[in-house]
């Protein structure tokens, strides 16, 4: 009729909505058992690993040596949850460390200055965030990698530390009676708190990568950067926010260990960037991008620090506790190597599958076909 008016067909979508379906597509979690359940042999090794060294090894089974495992792994670890965003977004922070250390040196000196421990701590978790806001500003504006800033920046915040702990550990006049030391440094039902911050921060920072547009946004530009800008996806937005997410992860892991540790040591975090980009990768996050797993770094570390510490009960010295870190992140690799084949030829599958489908036959010509889900 002549007063009607002509309308789109409801089967062709918009192209920005095609596109942000793909780039969904593309971040999805792959249908292989081995992707799906990768977390669960990952803690079988773990299992396998503290029941062989406590065979050989009682003593390593205790309360006591079980509580170092976790508050080592604590502490890393918290730190590996922010790296498994940078990864999945083809990005590395290699600070982490520097920026752990110079938290724990800027709350001892304000205590020591007089500042009350609590509103010590607060300046000193204020620390992170600003030092990765200087990260992601540099890595914008000059729009070069955040791996080339930060492995600048890894000197520049641990000199910071030394500068301000006059070279030396921060130990005189702390008031170790106040209830920061207490709280932070104590236990609840005889697990240290470090480890209860640990278990907390592995929750939350999952629900957020899992289930927030933050994280889908991060893994799509992992996945697929020119796709995830074209949907409308801010790279340098994503790439500050996740490395805000990361300092304030390492000062959090600072202030904590300080209140365990009651001393304020500059060289504190001195190589824990190996540790914490290898619990994120042993845990399952891809260095390829686009995937990663908040429990499988959480599991990643509790096998570094397994690994540190059932080599000491060997009597092995800690030069090769380093060895067999890097060999884990080498294990690891392969295997995430071995795992993105599987999901390339999965995907060259179910694009000869999603060719055999027919048309809808009402469509008016050019919609996407109906492709089986991935998930």
């Amino acid at each position: 009729m002549a007063g009607d008016v002509a309308r789109p067909s409801p089967d062709r979508d918009p192209w920005p909505k095609r596109l942000a379906d793909a780039v969904r597509l593309t971040v999805r979690r792959p249908a292989s058992l081995i992707d799906r359940f990768y977390d669960l042999p990952l803690t079988l090794v773990l299992v396998a690993m503290v029941g062989g060294i406590g065979y050989f090894h009682p003593a390593f089974l205790n309360h006591y040596s079980l509580q170092n495992i976790g508050t080592l792994a604590a502490y890393y670890g918290t730190m590996s949850f922010g790296m498994v965003f940078l990864l999945s977004m083809r990005e590395i922070d290699l600070s982490v460390g520097s920026v752990f250390g110079l938290s724990i040196v800027v709350v001892a000196s304000c205590i020591e200055n007089g500042i009350t421990p609590w509103l010590a701590a607060a300046i000193g978790l204020c620390v992170g965030p600003l030092c990765g806001l200087l990260n992601a500003a540099i890595a914008n504006g000059l729009r070069i990698q955040t791996i080339i800033v930060t492995l600048g920046t890894l000197s520049i915040y641990r000199s910071l530390g030394l500068i301000i702990s006059g070279d030396r550990i921060l130990t005189g006049d702390l008031p170790t009676g106040d209830s920061y030391f207490q709280v932070l440094g104590g236990s609840f039902l005889d697990i240290p708190v470090s480890i209860w911050m640990f278990a907390l921060a592995a929750f939350v920072l999952h629900v957020v990568y899992r289930y927030t547009p933050f994280g889908f946004d991060v893994r799509a530009i992992g996945s697929n950067t020119d796709a995830a800008r074209l949907a409308g996806i801010s790279l340098p937005a994503k790439r500050l926010q996740a490395l805000v997410l990361q300092g304030f992860l390492s000062a959090l892991a600072g202030v904590v260990s300080f209140a365990y540790l009651e001393a304020g040591d500059p060289v504190s975090g001195t190589g824990f960037e190996l540790s914490v980009i290898a619990a994120a990768i042993i845990g399952g996050t891809a260095l390829a991008g686009g995937q990663g797993s908040i429990f499988g770094a959480l599991i990643g570390s509790l096998i570094i620090a397994v690994i540190t510490t059932g080599l000491i009960q060997f009597g092995v010295t800690q030069d090769w506790a380093l060895f067999a870190t890097g060999a884990a992140i080498v294990v690891a690799v392969a295997l995430d190597a071995l795992l993105k084949r599987r999901r390339l030829h999965a995907a060259e599958r179910l694009g000869a599958v999603a060719a055999a489908v027919p048309h809808d036959p009402d469509d008016a010509g050019g919609s996407t076909p109906h492709v089986p889900a991935t998930e």
